[in-house]
Order: structure tokens, then C-alpha cells, then sequence
């Protein structure tokens, strides 16, 4: 398979699923992934107004298939590798990366790489904006290099507000009415 499977104006399927959904859900993983991730990602990007990667893997695929490697090979050295993401949107049982319980086993989550402080910092100037498209947590920029987390996880929310996450419990909340 050498298409990409379009899921919004700026982004792939594959930007999302590891290789190993992608090429062994019948479906390429797509329902793997809740679609409102998709919108997050996509409004990130326009208000960024530059691109942004999430998953990067595609193109060492593309490489590896060209040397012959077969699907197979190719998930194991992608997996293995720490020059491409593929655990930054949704991850399957056998992905070692986060806590068990993570809302990017549920295909709820993604980490858009970037300054994660203008990462942020766009994300807060339009949160009510983000809040309608789903967004319910954002981990805080203090505890991530490179990436914010994004997610759409319903539990411990409460109406109105993004909860900002910490690594300890000290959690604080954006109002989606603040300015």
C-alpha cells in the first residue's frame, strides 16, 4: 500500500496509527482513532498556520519497502527505530510508551510535535474553539519536551473548562470563557 489515506486538509491516517494498526486493521486503524482528534490536530495546524507532525513513520516505510523489506520487517524496524514517531497518536496493546490506562490506547489522545509552549500557547488563545471540537486535557507544557498532549478524555471533566494535567495531581483548568 502505497496511498495515504486522507482523514483531514493537512493530515494522513498514518500520521495518527502506529504501522503495526495500520497494516493489520482492515481498515488501516482508522476506527481505532476517535475522528475528533482528527479536527483537533487539523485546527492546531491552521491556527499554527505551518505544519505540524504527530506520527512521522510514513516516509521510512516508503524507504524500506523501495529495499525490498517485507511488511513485516518493515513494522519491526519502524518500531525499533528512534529516528521516526509512531506512538504519538494511538497505541496498541503491545506498545510499551505511557501508562496503561492513557487515552491514546483509546485512540482519544494525540502529541503534535513542536515548542510545546507555542504549542500551548495557540491552543489558549483559542480554547473555546478547541473545547467545541473536543478537547478536554492538555498536559501541561512544563512537563513535555517537544510535543503537547492533547486529548478528548470526558473523565474527571468538568463543563466549560480544559483541564491542564501535571505529573503530580496539582492539575489547574483553562475557562473556555477566559481571554
Amino acid at each position: 500500500m502505497n496511498e495515504r489515506i486522507r482523514v483531514s486538509q493537512n493530515f494522513y491516517l498514518d500520521e495518527f496509527v502506529d504501522p503495526f494498526t495500520y497494516f493489520n486493521e482492515s481498515d488501516n486503524g482508522l476506527s481505532k482513532m476517535d475522528p475528533r482528534t482528527f479536527d483537533l490536530a487539523q485546527l492546531l495546524r491552521t491556527k499554527k498556520g505551518s505544519s505540524i507532525s504527530i506520527n512521522n513513520w510514513w516516509g521510512m516505510y516508503l524507504k524500506l519497502l523501495a529495499e525490498g523489506k517485507t511488511i513485516k520487517q518493515i513494522i519491526r524496524l519502524i518500531e525499533n527505530s528512534r529516528a521516526v514517531n509512531k506512538w504519538s497518536g494511538y497505541r496498541p496493546p503491545h506498545c510499551r510508551i505511557g501508562a496503561k490506562a492513557s487515552k491514546h490506547r483509546k485512540g482519544e489522545a494525540i502529541d503534535p510535535k513542536g515548542d510545546q509552549n507555542e504549542l500551548f500557547k495557540i491552543v489558549k488563545a483559542s480554547i473555546k474553539e478547541f473545547y467545541r471540537f473536543g478537547l478536554r486535557r492538555l498536559e501541561n507544557p512544563k512537563i513535555t519536551s517537544g510535543w503537547l498532549h492533547m486529548d478528548i478524555s470526558s473523565s474527571k471533566h468538568k463543563a466549560g473548562f480544559v483541564r491542564v494535567v501535571n505529573l503530580s495531581s496539582h492539575a489547574f483548568d483553562i475557562s473556555i470563557n477566559e481571554k
